[in-house]
């Protein structure tokens, strides 16, 4: 058993945050019978381990208090060992719950960037269905269709990664030239530069370019999947791309 002065020496956690944590019901420690002193065992350490966990995670102290209630409210009971197990089974759960929304909030945030980088401009539909979308159920990953070794392969996966962000000038360029003619020379030196990034960012791999350019087809409802890429975009890519593979067989090979 540990008191007071212990308990926070050994975990850093300060006296008055102990106390406090007490007179919220998350933290119930025994009393010495003599001098009423707090007394804190396993289970209680066990809490403040839960909460220290659930208060990085952001988690307010009224929802951890349910949280912990829930666990309370077991009618089974367990050894400690069990208790322990499952309670760090609950939390890595939790964490991995996090994780992927917060993988989704640096998706939205990068592709935010992109966007602004591909087209010279900040636009407030953008602004808009960013907050949209991060109230949304959590939709069809990368990770849902790609293997994690194709995964470390795509050029949007590391915004960290110079590539990724070279593709957003190439499609500022796009949509500036869109409109020229497929056999224009404006189209032919994109095309080159197309070619040229996506031997680069797939690193020869073909079969994953193709891959990755059936993710990012739009769907039905015609709306792009990667910022830009919409269904007029990419039908100007592809007539440029084969145009200048029929123009040049063998740079192909």
């Amino acid at each position: 058993m540990y008191t007071v002065g212990q308990l926070s020496k050994h975990t850093g956690v300060s006296i008055r945050t102990l106390h406090y944590y007490e007179k919220l019901g998350l933290l119930r420690p025994a009393r010495n019978e003599n001098n009423q002193y707090r007394l804190y065992g396993e289970k209680d350490i066990l809490r403040l381990q839960q909460i220290t966990i659930l208060k990085k995670m952001h988690f307010k102290l009224n929802k951890i208090g349910e949280f912990l209630d829930q666990d309370a409210t077991r009618s089974e009971p367990e050894s400690n060992l069990t208790l322990w197990n499952n309670t760090l089974e609950q939390q890595l759960a939790v964490v991995k719950e996090q994780q992927e929304r917060l993988s989704k909030v640096e998706h939205l945030l990068f592709s935010t960037l992109y966007a602004i980088r591909a087209s010279g401009t900040i636009s407030l539909d953008e602004m808009l269905g960013f907050i949209r979308e991060l109230d949304q159920p959590p939709g069809k990953f990368r990770q849902d269709v790609f293997t994690p070794e194709e995964m470390e392969s795509l050029p949007l996966n590391n915004q960290n990664n110079s590539i990724s962000m070279e593709w957003a000038d190439i499609l500022k360029d796009v949509h500036t030239c869109k409109m020229e003619p497929p056999d224009s020379e404006a189209s032919r030196l994109l095309a080159i530069r197309i070619s040229d990034y996506a031997e680069r960012a797939f690193q020869g791999n073909a079969e994953l370019a193709e891959k990755y350019w059936d993710y990012i087809t739009p769907g039905d409802d015609r709306s792009a999947r990667v910022y830009g890429m919409t269904t007029d975009t990419m039908r100007y890519i592809e007539m440029i791309l084969d145009r200048w593979t029929v123009q040049n067989p063998d740079d192909q090979q």
